[in-house]
């Protein structure tokens, strides 16, 4: 066996292995903590990813590896290449949710499911002279066999746009969640789901080599590096995913983000809130202290609605709620660190006592204010 197919097995080996790994520890969580019902369907969700993940990588082992095997599973293979992006699209879409009334769209498994059920009965039909080109860039044409040899060579564009199309739809999802939770949540570093960008960074990896080895020549090396580098991608894909998911760094929200903003605004509520109320009662009460800090947690204090306490925070400090409430944080942090008889007091702790959740929390939040103009306090 050549070093280039020991490595390329390997690889193949360690990526199928990880995706399992995954779905047993998912698995174990779910069996052994008491979760809520949405998030053991989100992690079922996450373990169907996997399984679908590996029929993927084991059809393109064969495809490299056993063409006669391969050519058994061709539709599968189709299936789960056009399947793959919608499930990270239903993944993503439950992570970011800001409505309760949302709901993913089953509709979006039809086209994927209707299109490799048509290959697989077109590929039934063929001749087996058809059957057994596993070539992907030149055409080998059969008279009456046009449909089939078309929709064969037009699997490569078809996944590709679906890639391209579910991509997208993930990526706007996420930024737009990342806008909105930011005026909710006082907690941005698990509610803002930054470990889901470098989910895309590793995405960005993973595709662009099967396409380069697509409109390249089938030179070893062209092949080696175009599976083994999306294999190791895969690999920390899977890791950083399911670390993250095993963690529990995501907040699923039970109230909506969004609002009808003319609906809320005709709530009846306080709508002249002033700095020397709204501070007084930070500076008294702490409720910065909670970790767990929701600006709909602080809207009955103040008798007023979430949209108009959001404005005033953001046009009197020039802050969004997040860093507004991690401001308080910092200097309680810088407070608590002061005191003589906190000097021996593990950092961990005084981080903890200041409300953030975690060291890496209050760096982000330091490292964001710093990076702001000083801003002028507003009387209202």
């Amino acid at each position: 066996m050549d070093i280039e197919r020991f490595f390329l097995i390997l690889s193949f080996s360690i990526s199928i292995f990880s995706a399992l790994l995954c779905m047993v520890l998912l698995l174990m969580k779910i069996a052994t903590k008491n979760l809520d019902k949405f998030v053991k369907r989100m992690i079922l969700l996450l373990i169907t990813s996997f399984t679908v993940e590996v029929v993927y990588l084991l059809t393109i082992f064969f495809y490299n590896f056993n063409t006669q095997v391969f050519i058994q599973l061709k539709a599968l293979n189709f299936f789960a290449m056009l399947v793959l992006p919608v499930l990270f699209y239903h993944f993503v879409f439950k992570l970011t949710r800001l409505r309760t009334s949302e709901d993913f769209k089953l509709s979006h498994y039809v086209l994927p499911f209707l299109l490799a059920l048509l290959y697989g009965v077109l590929f039934s039909m063929a001749p087996e002279e058809l059957k057994t080109d596993t070539s992907d860039k030149l055409p080998n044409w059969i008279k009456g066999q046009e449909v089939y040899i078309i929709f064969n060579y037009s699997r490569f564009y078809i996944r590709l746009v679906v890639l391209v199309i579910y991509v997208y739809l993930s990526v706007k999802r996420l930024i737009h969640y990342r806008n909105e939770i930011i005026q909710y949540s006082s907690d941005t570093i698990v509610s803002s789901l930054t470990w889901l960008y470098q989910i895309f960074g590793m995405a960005l990896l993973i595709f662009p080599f099967p396409i380069l080895y697509y409109f390249t020549s089938n030179d070893i090396y062209i092949r080696f590096i175009g599976l083994l580098v999306p294999n190791l991608s895969v690999l920390m894909f899977n890791v950083v995913l399911c670390y993250n998911i095993f963690q529990q760094n995501f907040v699923l929200l039970t109230e909506d983000i969004i609002v009808d903003k003319f609906s809320d605004l005709e709530k009846n509520g306080n709508d002249y809130l002033s700095h020397k109320e709204v501070h007084a009662y930070m500076m008294t009460k702490k409720p910065y202290l909670d970790p767990y800090l929701k600006i709909t947690d602080l809207v009955p204090v103040f008798a007023t609605n979430r949209t108009y306490l959001s404005s005033f925070i953001n046009t009197t400090y020039g802050l969004n709620f997040s860093m507004y409430i991690n401001k308080f944080r910092l200097e309680e942090f810088y407070y608590l660190k002061g005191l003589p008889e906190n000097k021996d007091m593990d950092i961990d702790e005084l981080v903890y006592l200041s409300g953030f959740r975690s060291f890496q929390s209050l760096k982000r939040s330091e490292k964001i204010l710093s990076s702001l103009p000083e801003f002028a306090i507003k009387e209202s």
